[in-house]
C-alpha cells in the first residue's frame, strides 16, 4: 500500500469533505441546492416576495392567527391577510363581484353547496399538494363527494356540521320520557305523549319542530334528509334533481305535524321560530345544527338540555342511514397569481392536527378529519361527529335559491295555494331550471 504525505491526505481530505457535502446537499439533507426562501427544497415554491389575501365568512381573524403566524415564520417570503365577512348572502355577492373585476382574494371560502356550480372560478389542487385519494382517506365519504370533480380536488373543508335531535331534559322528564328516539316510529310516539292541545285545539306545549318552513330555519335541510332516508337519491340522472315517490312519502311525513287533523298535528305556523321557542323552555324537540348550540346557551344559559343522534328509519342497515353535512372549505380563485403558495398554505393549515384544532377551538367548530372526529366519538359532541360519517350530498345548483323554493312549496300546501300531490312535481320544474341556466 503506497504511503501518501501530509499534503497528500490534507488534499484527499478535502475532496472527501466537498464530496460529502454534494451528497447530503442533493438528498436534501444540507440545504445548499434550495432557492433562497425555500424551506423544503420544493423548486416549486416561489423565492420572491408572495402576497397571499384571505377572504372567511363567519370566523373571526385570532382563529387564523395562529396558523398564519406558523406558516409565515416558515415561509418567511409570504405575507398573508385575512378579511371577514358576516352575512353569508353579502359575502357572495360581494365574492362573485370582486371576481368578475378581477379583484378577488387569492383564497376564499367556499360553501359545500358551491363546486358543483362554482369550480369554473376554482383553480384546482396540483397533485403534488393534494389529490382525491388523500381527499378520500382523510376525510369522510361527504367532503368528496362535494369538493372533488372530475377527479380534481376544488375545495378542503374547514370543518363539518350535522344534524341531530336536541331535546328538553325538563319536559321529557315531566312526560315520562325516558330516553330520546332513535327512529322515526318513536319520534311519533313521544308525539303523542308529550303534545299538549287546549279545548280548542291550540298548540300548548309543541313536541317537536317539523312541518312549516317559515318558522324552521333549515327546513329544506330537514325535508331533503328525509327524503334521503327514504331511499331518493334527489339527483337525476339527466343532471338535474327528481323527487319521486319515497320523496313523495318523505314529503308528507314531514307535512303530518302541521296538519290540524292529523293525530300526530304538533306545530304550525302560529308559533314562534323553532330556536327561540326551544331555548325559551316551550318546545321539546327540534333537529338543528352544532351551530345552534351556542345560539340556544346565549338566549338561555341555564336550559337543561341534551343531544341525541338524529332519528332513523327504523330498522335501517347502516348504508341506508343518513345524515346531512353543512359546512365551509378553503379553495384557490382561478384568478390568483399565486395558486401554488395558496394551495400549499391551505393544505399546511386544516392537515396539521395542532394548528387546525387551534383553529377549531377558537372558532368553535367542530373537526373534519377522520383522526380527529374518532378522537371525539365518546365525548358530549359524538351525536353531531356520528352524522359526520353517515353524512349524504347531491349536486346542487344554486342552493339558496332550490331552498327558497322548497319553503315556498311547504307555505303554499299549508295555505291551500296547491295539493301536496302535485307540488312536489311543481317545485321540481322549478328547480331544474337553476341546472340548465
Amino acid at each position: 500500500m503506497p504511503a501518501f504525505d501530509k499534503n497528500q491526505i490534507i488534499i484527499l481530505g478535502i475532496g472527501f469533505f466537498i464530496i460529502l457535502v454534494i451528497v447530503l446537499g442533493a438528498v436534501g439533507i444540507l440545504p445548499i441546492f434550495q432557492k433562497k426562501g425555500q424551506v423544503s427544497g420544493d423548486p416549486d415554491f416561489p423565492t420572491g416576495k408572495v402576497q397571499l389575501t384571505i377572504w372567511g365568512m363567519g370566523d373571526p381573524a385570532s382563529a387564523f392567527e395562529g396558523v398564519i403566524q406558523a406558516y409565515k415564520n416558515l415561509y418567511k417570503n409570504v405575507e398573508i391577510r385575512y378579511f371577514k365577512f358576516d352575512d353569508p348572502e353579502a359575502y357572495q355577492k360581494e365574492l362573485v363581484n370582486a371576481l368578475a373585476e378581477r379583484r378577488g382574494p387569492d383564497i376564499f371560502m367556499v360553501h359545500s353547496s358551491w363546486v358543483n356550480e362554482n369550480w369554473g372560478k376554482l383553480r384546482p389542487a396540483p397533485a403534488k399538494v393534494i389529490t382525491p385519494q388523500l381527499v378520500s382517506q382523510i376525510y369522510p365519504e361527504v367532503v368528496f363527494k362535494d369538493f372533488v370533480l372530475s377527479n380534481n380536488v376544488y375545495a378542503l373543508p374547514l370543518y363539518l356540521d350535522s344534524l341531530a335531535l336536541i331535546y328538553n331534559k325538563d319536559i321529557f322528564s315531566a312526560k315520562g320520557v325516558v330516553f330520546p328516539p332513535s327512529d322515526w316510529e318513536e319520534v311519533l310516539d313521544d308525539v303523542l305523549k308529550i303534545r299538549e292541545l287546549d279545548e280548542s285545539k291550540k298548540i300548548s306545549v309543541p313536541a317537536i319542530a317539523l312541518g312549516t318552513s317559515v318558522n324552521i330555519n333549515n327546513a329544506p335541510e330537514i325535508l331533503t334528509l328525509l327524503m334521503i332516508q327514504s331511499g331518493s337519491p334527489i339527483a337525476s340522472s339527466e343532471g338535474g334533481i327528481s323527487f319521486d315517490a319515497n320523496a313523495q312519502k318523505a314529503f308528507d311525513f314531514y307535512l303530518q305535524f302541521s296538519d290540524p287533523l292529523n293525530p300526530y298535528y304538533t306545530w304550525n305556523e302560529g308559533l314562534e321560530d323553532s330556536l327561540s321557542a326551544f331555548a325559551a323552555g316551550k318546545l321539546a324537540m327540534m333537529i338543528d345544527f352544532y351551530s345552534s348550540l351556542a345560539k340556544i346557551k346565549e338566549k338561555n344559559p341555564f336550559l337543561n338540555f341534551g343531544v341525541a343522534p338524529l332519528p332513523q328509519i327504523k330498522g335501517a342497515s347502516f348504508s341506508r342511514q343518513a345524515n346531512l353535512a353543512d359546512y365551509w372549505g378553503l379553495g384557490v380563485s382561478a384568478q390568483s397569481p399565486n395558486p401554488y403558495v395558496s394551495w400549499h398554505f391551505i393544505k399546511f393549515f386544516v392537515t396539521n392536527p395542532t394548528l387546525y384544532s387551534q383553529y377549531l377551538q377558537t372558532a368553535n367548530h367542530l373537526p373534519a378529519l377522520k383522526s380527529l372526529i374518532n378522537q371525539g366519538l365518546e365525548q358530549e359532541n359524538a351525536p353531531f361527529l356520528k352524522g359526520f360519517l353517515i353524512a349524504k350530498t347531491w349536486p346542487k345548483a344554486n342552493y339558496p335559491a332550490i331552498r327558497e323554493v322548497l319553503k315556498k312549496t311547504i307555505s303554499d300546501v299549508l295555505s291551500g295555494k296547491i295539493q301536496r300531490r302535485q307540488a312536489l312535481k311543481a317545485a321540481e320544474t322549478e328547480i331544474n331550471y337553476f341546472y340548465r341556466k
